[in-house]
């Protein structure tokens, strides 16, 4: 597989710093427990472009687009089965649209620009309306010029969950994605070119969880996390990690499958793949697990870090079942 290199700006100035992504509104919560989460049928998207930070030691500040202002945009979260409605109000100026990857939604709603539906005008607005029959982790996006939209940040997680989902202490949602900056700071506006086209994509040099760089996750030993995983990028494949930890899958591309560990240890996302994993936290008070993607060749770097601090959860995590229900496929 043809390995491309990245410029070494990535590894050794950003990949590496504790630095936080600065957008200007309040970022996402890195997960909580799933009984806390509130679920919603009526939702109102607002694409618009926005401007902030990726790096606090940069000079410039970085042109994005985002959903009602956050990057990523807000999880919408629902039950199986549930009808969900969702206004768009395109803020941008130019035409977009929103398509639900993964789900199965009427033609009508899937989102695809002069073949499912007319493109959304700036100022316009679209209502998208459809069941969600299958649980499952799904992610929504244009296919408007996606290759700068999406790009650009203008994504965000749907989750579907199970009627009766598995037993797990938290249930987080990591969107991964990577961005192309110059050493100024600004999001590198070579969008579309025809060497990215005609090669392996857009590689970008500085990589981000749920929009910003997040040096570590606080977990505590006897908790068990399903986590959620989404790649956002326009090309970079991960091959994720988990130190000192035995990662098992439970679903991919939003349909479970026979709870497995995966070769070599390694948790692979191509893009706009999604991987459910659950996650044993076994280990000692203050240890420090680094989280690293292994993908390319030579550019191996650290993406987070599991961290344990306080009081054990309970020394030993329960032997609850790991096999999700099937969907009515």
């Amino acid at each position: 597989m043809h390995r491309k290199r990245v410029p070494a700006f990535t590894r050794r100035k950003v990949l590496s710093s504790g630095a936080a992504l600065a957008i200007g509104a309040t970022l996402p919560s890195l997960g909580s427990a799933s009984s806390d989460f509130t679920f919603q049928s009526d939702i109102t998207l607002k694409p618009a472009a926005g401007r902030g930070k990726l790096h606090p030691q940069f000079q410039e500040s970085a042109s994005f687009m985002q959903f009602n202002g956050s990057l990523p945009g807000p999880e919408i979260r629902v039950r199986q089965g549930s009808n969900l409605r969702v206004t768009v109000e395109n803020g941008l100026k130019e035409e977009t649209t929103v398509h639900w990857h993964g789900i199965r939604t009427p033609n009508a709603m899937d989102g695809v620009p002069y073949l499912t539906q007319k493109p959304i005008s700036p100022g316009g607005r679209f209502t998208y309306e459809f069941s969600a029959p299958d649980a499952g982790t799904f992610w929504y996006h244009p296919h408007m010029r996606s290759y700068e939209q999406v790009g650009r940040g203008l994504y965000g997680a749907l989750i579907v969950e199970e009627k009766e989902p598995i037993k797990v202490d938290r249930d987080l949602t990591w969107i991964l994605d990577d961005w192309r900056v110059n050493k100024s700071g600004e999001i590198q506006d070579n969008f579309g070119n025809g060497h990215d086209m005609s090669h392996s994509g857009r590689i970008g040099n500085l990589v981000t969880i749920n929009g910003r760089k997040m040096d570590k996750l606080a977990v505590r030993k006897g908790e068990r996390v399903r986590l959620r995983l989404i790649n956002a990028a326009n090309a970079r494949i991960f091959a994720l990690d988990f130190q000192g930890h035995t990662p098992s899958i439970i679903a991919m591309d939003g349909q479970p499958v026979e709870p497995h560990h995966p070769d070599r240890g390694l948790v692979i996302l191509g893009p706009a793949m999604r991987v459910d994993l659950v996650l044993d936290m076994q280990e000692e008070r203050g240890s420090h697990h680094a989280v690293m993607d292994r993908f390319y060749k030579g550019l191996t770097y650290q993406l987070t870090s599991l961290n344990y601090t306080g009081e054990p959860l309970r020394e030993h995590v329960p032997d609850w079942s790991l096999r999700l229900p099937a969907n009515p496929l």
